[in-house]
């Protein structure tokens, strides 16, 4: 058996139409990017539209419940997509039942989230592997 290309056409702003190949495993922003890139759009302005909803341009093609080669359209984006430098909020349930809170930028990684809040009291142990493990576990829930 042959294995069979997936492929998706997206409908542009112009009016003209571009075949995409993808895997199931491509983001569905690449796809955006792919076709701005060759028709000369910005890929933070628009979005893709299959039917009548707007698609979450962070899933892979796999999760994105569109099927092989449907027709895409682009769409004017109606809120820019979140950068590095954009800031989200934290929240850490702590074992007493009691929650700690900050806003913290995207770019910034666990320890230095756990680092902010010394109410924490991780217990770090550095093994043969110079792996770090955390003394117990923390819920993390991002707050809109």
């Amino acid at each position: 058996m042959a294995a069979s290309s997936t492929a998706v056409t997206v409908l542009t702003p112009n009016g003209r139409r571009q075949t995409v190949k993808v895997s199931p495993n491509t983001p569905l922003l690449q796809v955006l990017e792919d076709v701005c890139k060759k028709h000369g759009f910005n890929p933070d302005d628009h979005g893709l539209k299959f039917q009548r909803n707007v698609l979450d341009l962070t899933l892979p093609w796999r999760f994105a419940s569109v099927p092989n080669n449907a027709k895409l359209e682009m769409v004017p984006s109606t809120r820019k997509q979140a950068g590095v430098d954009s800031q989200v909020r934290i929240a850490l349930q702590m074992e007493d039942g009691s929650r700690l809170q900050g806003s913290f930028s995207c770019g910034q990684n666990l320890w230095e989230l756990l680092t902010h809040f010394p109410q924490t009291g991780c217990v770090c142990v550095d093994s043969y592997l110079k792996t770090t493990i955390l003394s117990y576990f923390i819920l993390l829930s991002c707050l809109m």
